[in-house]
């Protein structure tokens, strides 16, 4: 199994940092081709489909993200932790997916009806029925996926993901939206692209198809530490919006999920890029305190300098953004939308941090925090149910602020990492925010009331707030990049063309 010998030696450390800087690589120029086809794409579905049909699919996703993750079990994040893995760990990974896959997939099916009349739409018992065989096919196919990500193989990887979304979504439910076939063009639409990914990652990862019961338990054990963060996270994501449709209805929740999934267009560059090559990384380095350290401060201060000042610009120009993007149809969703870009850089730090917890072993940790922090969301929004959910959705930036907090003390506690520390890698990145803030206020001075909301002038606004964060950047790049992150990007200007030509362009310098 070359494939799989590829990812158990023990490179040394320089083959390591090659890898993982050639993954983060292909993990942006696959994220930046999602983007673009997810922008595309979900644009021209929310224009034709409406809020409804929307909402309907929020709720199936819901379904399916908790379905598949009882099914996967952790055990695709336990082969990437461990160390050193065998064929029969696969074995008896992919026996137990295989048993709760089969389990997972009836009792969604068996309780179909009754989670449809929980929503409120008892049409959706239908679309919940299919929801079984997606869910299994979902999470056999994760285990190949995640033998490529061990291996830090993310140029195949995102090509697959990449693919399949514009062969699922961009091909078949587009083709099925404009038969006017609602809900059910996206349903088919995610079973298509759950099978290429299935199919085109197995011919990749030819790993063994003999399934056993048993096995390794620190496997089992490792992988339900992850089931249970996941299903509190799953749980995070998802008691909003069965709650938001339950009390504001469908057309509210799929002005939510709309709103959310926006807004995660953006910053899903920079997590998905790193959350899965640090996790790989990290496992490698987990009893390495001092490298972890490091590595954390500096993914931390990169995601804060792109975050912050992301979050600010989209946050100001949210009903103009929604409005041009999704049209008259999508007008509640603005206020929506604003709300969650200001949690953009807490739920990009959560999705880093998250990671580096469950590299380290600590994966219960972060169990304890979701499960208090699930309570308190349900808690606060039905508490908030007589409001306006233009209100109700501020709450939820608050929760995922509290996330950030109570996971990095974690994490900080295990590593031993000061908080000072953490303090200087955010200070940057709050640095650009006000200063994008600064550039919005004086231009909408400058700008007459008449004409507030005009393209011409929105665009010369977000180039002027683009251009000032530039122009500090230059002036000041050591103090906003940090000593740990600047020190990182220059050591890699002697054999990298790439890092050479970035540090060129944000003025850092050798002293």
């Amino acid at each position: 199994m070359p494939e799989l010998d590829d990812a158990m030696p023990q490179r040394g450390q320089h083959d390591l940092v090659n890898r993982s800087i050639r993954a983060v690589i292909w993990s942006y120029i696959g994220g930046i081709s999602r983007i673009v086809a997810q922008l595309l794409i979900q644009v021209w579905l929310a224009r034709v489909l409406g809020p409804a049909v929307f909402g309907q699919f929020a709720a199936v996703l819901v379904v399916i993200g908790f379905g598949w993750l009882v099914a996967d079990c952790g055990f695709g994040a336990a082969l990437i932790q461990k160390k050193d893995i065998s064929e029969a760990d696969i074995s008896f990974a992919l026996g137990w997916i295989l048993v709760l896959s089969l389990a997972s997939a009836s009792v969604v099916m068996l309780l179909a009806p009754f989670l449809a009349g929980a929503i409120g739409d008892p049409s959706l018992a239908a679309p919940f029925i299919a929801c079984g065989p997606i869910i299994a096919i979902q999470a056999v196919s994760n285990l190949s996926v995640s033998l490529m990500r061990r291996n830090l193989d993310a140029k195949r990887d995102q090509i697959i993901h990449v693919l399949a979304y514009v062969i699922g979504f961009g091909g078949v439910a587009v083709g099925l939206a404009m038969m006017e076939m609602g809900v059910w063009s996206l349903v088919i639409g995610f079973l298509v692209q759950t099978l290429i990914i299935l199919l085109a990652s197995y011919w990749i990862i030819r790993h063994t198809l003999r399934p056993t019961l048993r096995g390794d338990a620190q496997l089992g054990i490792f992988g339900l530490g992850v089931l249970g963060t996941n299903l509190a996270n799953q749980a995070i994501v998802s008691v909003d919006r069965f709650l938001i449709g339950r009390i504001w209805g469908i057309p509210a929740l799929g002005n939510y999920s709309a709103a959310s999934n926006l807004s995660q267009v953006p910053i899903g560059l920079l997590v998905n890029s790193f959350q899965t090559v640090v996790f790989s990384s990290a496992s490698q380095v987990q009893d390495d305190p001092v490298r972890l350290r490091q590595g954390y401060s500096a993914i931390l201060t990169l995601a804060s300098l792109v975050t912050f000042p992301l979050a600010a610009g989209l946050a100001l120009k949210a009903d103009f953004i929604v409005h041009l993007l999704y049209g008259d149809k999508w007008t509640e969703a603005g206020p929506l939308f604003a709300a969650f870009c200001v949690a953009l850089p807490f739920s990009a730090m959560l999705a880093i941090s998250g990671p580096m917890l469950w590299a380290v072993g600590a994966v219960y940790k972060e169990f304890r925090v979701q499960i208090l922090v699930v309570a308190t969301l349900a808690a606060g929004l039905l508490m908030l149910s007589d409001q306006p959910i233009s209100v109700a959705v501020w709450f939820i930036t608050l929760v995922y602020f509290l996330r950030f907090v109570l996971i990095y003390l974690g994490l900080a506690s295990r590593i031993n990492l000061r908080h000072y520390d953490a303090i200087r890698a955010l200070a940057g990145g709050l640095a650009l925010a006000a200063v994008v803030m600064v550039v919005d206020w004086v231009t909408g001075l400058a700008i007459p009331a008449h004409q507030q909301g005009q393209i011409a002038w929105v665009s010369a606004q977000i180039f002027l707030m683009g251009l000032a964060c530039i122009a500090m950047v230059r002036m000041m790049p050591t103090r906003l990049f940090g000593i740990t992150l600047s020190r990182q990007l220059l050591d890699r200007t002697s054999d990298s063309r790439f890092a050479s030509v970035l540090c060129s362009l944000l003025g850092l310098k050798p002293h």
